[in-house]
């Protein structure tokens, strides 16, 4: 993992962003009940017509991890490196987009295993003639589905860059808010402001489908312990095991 961070972070000859926008993002991980909603800011890096959808909880995770690293290599402890995590903030909304020119590459994380895959069903937009403000902005309304959701989608031609959060992009102006109808997800702007900082896809990935994804996760979700103690190499009380199944099983909010 400390070696995934190190090149993740390694900033020559890399990409800087003109703008940031931060995006406020509201999910409720169960659908079968609408209580206690998490909630992360994300962040949108754009330059031109390439930008980089992540969390920033996520890149502050990143950002200490590979800060804990330097440490520990520095100071090992009876000639041994021990990483201590801590101080690493949980994150909860670990996908990632890499836009580049309209094509979208999409990066998940499921335990300690990293996918990319292409975005295979872009959004067909439907514009319509509903107005609103947001901030200061006048936005427009258009509406779309994305795996079997619908969405409503707020942009702005105030600012013409065809992009937003996570792949809800491609409308003649920036997307200020998205959410789906049935209120299991919304994400809303936080601000804009021009900014110059790297625009790093992750890295060390298994490049592949999003139906091998798909399978991959509903494999971990059939058994949530024993992959865990698979790749940890820990045997689990039963106890454990079944906590972490029932936890597992109730985060099935999944906009992918």
């Amino acid at each position: 993992f400390l070696l995934i961070s190190c090149v993740l972070y390694s900033q020559s000859d890399q990409l800087q962003s003109e703008f940031e926008v931060i995006y406020k993002v509201r999910m409720y991980p169960d659908t079968l009940s609408k209580s206690n909603p998490d909630e992360e800011y994300l962040s949108l890096l754009i330059n031109n017509n390439k930008s980089l959808f992540k969390s920033t909880q996520k890149a502050k995770s990143d950002s200490i991890v590979l800060a804990i690293g330097k440490q520990q290599f520095a100071n090992p402890v009876d000639g041994k490196v021990v990483l201590n995590m801590e101080k690493v903030p949980r994150v909860r909304f670990k996908s990632e987009v890499f836009n580049d020119g309209g094509k979208q590459m999409i990066y998940q994380e499921l335990l300690r295993n990293r996918f990319s895959y292409p975005l295979e069903d872009p959004i067909n937009w439907k514009t319509e003639n509903a107005t609103k403000i947001i901030g200061t902005y006048k936005c427009k309304k258009a509406v779309g589905e994305y795996k079997g959701r619908e969405y409503v989608a707020w942009y702005t031609e105030t600012v013409p860059i065809p992009d937003g959060p996570y792949v809800f992009k491609g409308l003649p102006g920036l997307v200020l808010e998205v959410y789906d109808t049935k209120d299991y997800v919304n994400f809303s702007m936080v601000s804009f402001k021009k900014v110059s900082k790297p625009i790093i896809p992750m890295k060390d990935v298994a490049p592949t489908k999003y139906e091998t994804f798909y399978k991959a996760r509903q494999n971990f979700l059939d058994n949530p312990a024993g992959m865990i103690s698979n790749q940890t190499g820990r045997v689990l009380k039963p106890s454990h095991a079944a906590r972490i199944n029932s936890n597992a099983r109730r985060s099935n909010n999944f906009i992918d």
